[in-house]
């Protein structure tokens, strides 16, 4: 990271997310999660035909399958919000959830938000219109848990990168005015 990246992230610190990073965002997690529930069903299906009599056959349990993987979206996005306030695409994007006040993500702000989370798609996606046209740039879930996604990448350590390449710029010009004598 240079310099100017390292003061760039400092001065976002706190923004408001806006659409495309939080849909880069999601589009990570829905790959992340997507991935191993996949693996995690074939593991399962192997499993069960090579250590039972019964043979199993997951793709033809459409309907099942389908519930399994909404309620491990909901593990998934529940206790990442819950415990880290952030999800893994998050993470990657540099995205945090706080309460709309800009305090820390409790306990109950991220169920709310889990719970009302389906509302954005079951609106046929005007739910997701704030995100975009909002000057806070929050989903319909978000106002409903009184939440909002804003940037999150590590301060301290751009300020501290930062520091270093000021310092490494100084000893620079340092050990170049000895030489020019």
């Amino acid at each position: 990271m240079t310099d100017g990246d390292a003061r760039r992230a400092m001065a976002q610190q706190g923004h408001y997310a806006g659409a495309l990073s939080r849909l880069l965002a999601y589009g990570a997690d829905l790959l992340i999660l997507t991935v191993v529930y996949a693996v995690a069903l074939a593991l399962l299906e192997f499993g069960i035909n090579a250590a039972t009599p019964w043979s199993v056959d997951l793709k033809s349990a459409y309907g099942l399958v389908l519930v399994g993987e909404f309620v491990w979206a909901a593990f998934y996005f529940g206790n990442s919000w819950a415990i880290f306030a952030r999800s893994p695409g998050m993470t990657l994007l540099g995205l945090r959830i706080v309460q709309a006040d800009g305090s820390s993500l409790d306990r109950h702000h991220a169920i709310v938000r889990l719970i009302a989370f389906p509302l954005g798609f079951l609106t046929l996606g005007l739910g997701f219109l704030g995100i975009i046209f909002g000057r806070t740039h929050q989903a319909i879930y978000d106002r409903i848990a009184k939440t909002a996604v804003v940037y999150d990448w590590d301060a301290e350590a751009a300020k501290l990168r930062d520091l270093a390449a000021h310092g490494a710029r100084r000893r620079e010009a340092h050990a170049q005015a000895p030489a020019e004598r």
